[in-house]
């Protein structure tokens, strides 16, 4: 939440009453309405335990008595002249229990205000007697667990109401333009986390004559702004994450807005200028939406204006040179945009800046010189294109306290004399900005006294930097990824307090033995000594206790791990030994660790399990053998656990413990397992994610268990010996994405048994090379919605949510396995080769508007090419061949913009082979054994003279679709097929250079291809 906004509870206490009276200056309240008070009271249990706001919960009616004057009880307001009840706060009041329609709150008639913001009454709907209390100007029910079925009733009657706030109340019921029966003198209405609300939100509420505050936000209203006639007096307008159309020019109507929040919102084009008339604005937040165009002047000419956010838009164009008057800006964010030109002075001189965050823009040329001292504290400039030398002015940011230049190009020297006058200096980081040096105009010992964290990877450093010697509070250093040749232990004498030390990525880096590290770095918690071309342990490391995190990653570490070193590292959290040359593990010296990495490795023997505390363990790529001990049943008790014994030879049955079905990432793919798979999930609460048993000698059918591994993900079975049906029983697992049977003995058809909507999320199946037969399933591929959209270009990876696993899969492709280690979770794929699948292909695989590879092959398949297949906008990978299809291929493939392989050959196509666009790409073999084809590029004429074929430029053949991979040419003919993959950041087995080429080409055309198309 940013720090300048009022918290919205205290929206709650601020529209309704606070009041001092005595009880000498009150008359008693009317009997009837004490008594209708106390029964009220009494239809609710009180408990503040389980309330969601424990330090401003309050059992406010704890202290009503019955026979004494409610007038004084807490919460309650009375007329001064009559006595009567007009106003009830019984916010966060700790109240439990259902809220009856016949609740006698509902005879006190004289009640103006009421808050019941905050309690418990069990998904109540809300009652339509609500609608009784017709003198009601303040009615706050948020955060209370009501349903708002009668809201339409209940709204309309209220007819004196000005302040409305409902957040969270589940409104799934109420139709939008109920909205519209509010009374017309309504002043508040909010709306937050409504997450059921949906619909078009009537534009007239907007022109409410009295409406000064709305605040919309979480929900799923598609809201459009009046072009005209808005409400005059708007002072507030807030609408977050919904849907909204665009901000129009009427915007600068509202002269009385002061806070204009509208983030995250899906908004688009550009700013409207008018946005300058807003003259009393004070807070203007569009951040994270989609607006485009340069940024506006208008911006910088709101006198008010406090705080401004446009970070995360694709604003372009550069700053003003000169602004008329900011003297009240604090905050100003721009981050991720597309900014450019240089960074003007005035931006370090506006006197009430606090923050500055220009990072993740185009922004070049050197900052200029400024000349004023300021309040600033905060400035990020990093991710640019920022050229020359670090100004000396900065010497002037005597306030900062972070400061971010990294990955610029920032050169020359970086005079820390000048640094010397920011006492206040917590953070500096100047990583990647390889050609800028660290000097110093005299011999002078400078300190920044307050300095907690410097960050310079990246900088090519070669020498350890003298001025660090003298930063006696610093915490964290990076030196990471730079060309330092020696460290000695006398380099930390000053540096007592050091937490954080990475040393990382340094190729030349040699330990100096002479003096011990751990005498003068006694906190150091954290050590990265990754990619150092490391041969042997450091001694230090035998006897520094305060270590917690130690990363020895690819290094060249030989020999072994024995019980003699059982004081070795004793109080370490996370080891990461992976990509070393290690043989032998005889005892893990480690007894509170927790996340323990020996992956590629030179380990032979049978597996040690490591020791019950260890919540990760990846011992993959080795070359252990045996059968995993029962002991491994000790391992799992932490949530989101990981065990990842891959790649190894491991053999014989795995255990069946109830400890392996707590674990959420299970791989145990390339080994030699064998017999029925266990029983992962033996009841509901598990927590696996991911389970990969790929490349193993399993047999017998699917555990019916897997059913109840309701978080599961990724399911890869390929490569077994598995007898079964197709398991429609997992259907139902609501966050399966990933299905992979290929290569088994899976026989039967694929039927929907019941017509019902099965795995609704699926983006990946691969059912290849098995036994099924029948028709292919129209209503199964109905059912695969997650399969229906184009997904957002943002790239994920499914398995993220684990800290040192992500998912992968395999390509096979002439023969060759490679491995792509990571699975993007905006890919979608089916293939059903090489099974005995007959009839039609389904009009309905039209309707999977987001797939990308698609693979009908070696099947007997008979009639037309559907036409819908034109509808797969997003393909790249299309085959059908060796099937018994007939007629012509249908010209509306020619529209799929991103097809890179097309496979069509051994069937009994006829006619002419479509022309343009991709087509015009494929070769021969794409359309081979179709004897009835003609056309380019098949020697066979169709009879009539024929245009050669069209002159296409390279991004009408390079296809792309915002991704980072690349689909490759499929073997042509009967003898040759290939599975799928998706998405990569490392290819581990034979890597062909021929593909890899294409993924780096494609890697430079992905945007421009996609906005192309989009």
């Amino acid at each position: 939440m940013k720090r300048w906004l009022i918290p919205s509870y205290f929206v709650i206490f601020s529209l309704f009453f606070t009041y001092n009276s005595s009880a000498l200056t009150l008359p008693f309240c009317p009997h009837d309405q004490s008594a209708a008070l106390i029964q009220f009271n009494s239809s609710f249990s009180i408990d503040c335990s389980g309330f969601r706001q424990p330090s401003i919960s309050r059992a406010k009616t704890i202290s009503w008595e019955e026979g004494t004057n409610c007038c004084l009880w807490d919460g309650v307001k009375c007329d001064t002249e009559t006595g009567n009840v007009i106003a009830l706060d019984l916010s966060f009041s700790c109240l439990f229990g259902p809220f009856p329609s016949n609740n006698t709150l509902f005879l006190l008639r004289h009640l103006r205000q009421l808050n019941l913001a905050g309690n418990d009454f069990r998904f109540s709907p809300m009652a339509s007697q609500f609608g009784q209390l017709t003198s009601l100007t303040h009615l706050n029910i948020s955060w209370s667990s009501f349903i708002g079925h009668v809201f339409e009733n209940m709204v309309a009657n209220l007819t004196q109401l000005r302040h409305l706030l409902l957040s969270e109340v589940n409104m799934s019921q109420v139709v939008p333009t109920s909205f519209l029966n509010m009374s017309s003198y309504i002043q508040t209405l909010v709306l937050e986390n409504n997450y059921e609300l949906h619909g078009k939100f009537p534009e007239d509420v907007f022109r409410f004559p009295y409406l000064q505050k709305f605040r919309v936000s979480s929900n799923f209203l598609e809201l459009k702004f009046p072009k005209t006639n808005w409400s005059a007096p708007l002072k507030s307008l807030q609408v977050t994450l919904s849907y909204l159309e665009e901000l129009p020019d009427s915007i600068g109507d509202l002269t009385s807005l002061e806070i204009l929040d509208l983030p995250v919102n899906h908004l688009g084009g550009p700013i409207p200028a008018s946005l300058g008339n807003l003259t009393q604005l004070k807070y203007l937040d569009l951040s994270d939406n989609n607006l485009s165009g340069v940024l506006p002047v208008s911006a910088f000419n709101l006198r008010q204006v406090q705080f401004v956010d446009f970070s995360g838009n694709k604003l372009a164009g550069s700053f003003p040179s000169q602004v008329s008057d900011l003297s009240q800006l604090s905050i100003l964010d721009l981050d991720r945009n597309f900014l450019s030109g240089r960074v003007p002075s005035w931006l370090f001189s506006l006197p009430s800046l606090v923050l500055l965050r220009l990072s993740n823009n185009k922004l070049t040329g050197p900052i200029d010189q400024f000349d004023k001292v300021t309040p600033l504290e905060e400035a990020y400039l990093q991710n640019n294109e920022i050229e020359g030398p670090v100004p000396g002015s900065i010497a002037l940011l005597v306030n900062l306290i972070y400061l971010d230049l990294s990955s610029n190009k920032l050169s020359g020297n970086f005079e820390l004399d000048k640094l010397s006058k920011l006492k206040k200096l917590e953070s500096l980081t100047l990583s990647n900005n390889a050609l800028l040096s660290f000097t110093s105009e005299s011999k002078a010992n400078y300190s920044l006294p307050n300095l907690l964290s410097l960050n310079l990877s990246s900088c090519d450093v070669i020498d350890f930097p003298d001025f660090v010697r003298n930063l006696e509070g610093l915490r964290e250093l990076d030196l990471s990824n730079n060309r330092i040749h020696v460290i000695e232990a006398n380099m930390f004498v000053k540096l007592k307090e050091l937490q954080r030390l990475d040393l990382s990525h340094n190729s030349l880096l040699s330990l100096s033995n002479n003096g011990n590290l751990s005498l003068f770095l006694p906190n150091l918690g954290y050590l990265s000594l990754a990619s150092c071309n490391l041969t042997v342990f450091a001694n230090f490391l035998t006897i520094q206790e305060s270590l917690r995190e130690l990363y020895l990653s690819n290094n060249s570490i030989q020999g072994q791990i024995t019980k003699q070193e059982r004081t070795w590292g004793s109080n370490l959290v996370i080891l990461d030994l992976s990509n070393n040359l290690l043989t032998v593990v005889e005892y893990y010296p480690w007894r509170n660790i927790k996340v323990l990495r020996l992956d590629s490795n030179l380990l032979e023997g049978p597996l040690l399990v490591p020791p019950p505390s260890t919540s990760v363990f990846s011992i993959s790529n080795n070359k252990l053998t045996g059968e995993v001990p029962y002991s491994i049943c000790e391992f799992g008790t932490e949530i989101d656990a990981a065990l990842d014994l891959s790649h190894n030879n491991l053999s014989g049955v795995i255990p069946k413990c109830a400890g392996l079905a707590n674990i959420a990432y299970l791989d145990l793919h390339a080994n030699n397992f064998h017999g029925n798979i266990p029983d992962f999930c033996v009841n509901e609460n598990n927590m696996l994610s991911t389970l990969n048993l790929n490349d193993n000698d399993f047999d017998g059918p699917l555990p019916k268990s897997l059913a109840n591994c309701l978080l599961l993900e990724v399911l890869i079975l390929g490569n077994n010996k598995i007898n079964d049906t197709f398991p429609y029983s997992l259907g139902n697992l609501p966050s399966l994405q990933v299905l992979v049977l290929r290569s088994n003995n899976f026989h039967g058809q694929v039927i929907n048994p019941d017509n019902q909507s099965y795995f609704s999320n699926l983006r990946i199946l691969d059912l290849s090379h098995n036994n099924f037969s029948g028709y292919l399933p129209t209503t199964f591929f109905k059912s695969l919605e997650g399969m229906m959209g184009l997904a957002d270009v943002d790239m994920a990876y499914m398995g993220d949510r684990f800290q040192y696993y992500t998912d992968s899969m395999v390509l096979t492709m002439k023969g060759e396995d490679i491995v792509l280690e990571r699975i993007l979770t905006i890919f979608a794929a089916i293939d059903m080769s090489s099974n005995k699948f007959e009839g039609t292909i389904p009009e309905t695989v039209g309707n999977l508007i987001s797939l990308q590879v698609l693979n009908f092959s070696h099947n007997h398949l008979t009639g037309h090419i559907p036409s819908s297949l034109g509808n797969l906008v997003a393909l790249e990978s299309l085959d059908l061949s060796c099937n018994e299809l007939v007629g012509e291929i249908p010209s509306e493939l020619n529209g799929l913009n991103f097809l890179e392989v097309l496979n069509l050959s051994e069937n009994q196509l006829v006619g002419l082979i479509p022309r343009g666009k991709q087509f015009n790409t494929f070769l021969n073999d794409s359309y081979a054994g179709n004897i009835g084809l003609c056309g380019f590029p098949v020697s066979k004429s169709c009879g009539r003279s024929e245009p050669p074929p069209a002159i296409f430029d390279e991004e009408e053949v390079d296809s792309a679709f915002g991704l980072d991979w690349k689909f490759v040419m499929m073997g042509y003919g009967c003898g040759l097929v290939f599975g799928f993959s998706a998405g990569y950041i490392m290819m581990t087995i034979r890597k062909p250079k021929w593909l890899v080429g294409m993924i780096q080409r494609a890697g430079n055309r992905v945007l421009r291809r996609f906005k192309k198309y989009r």
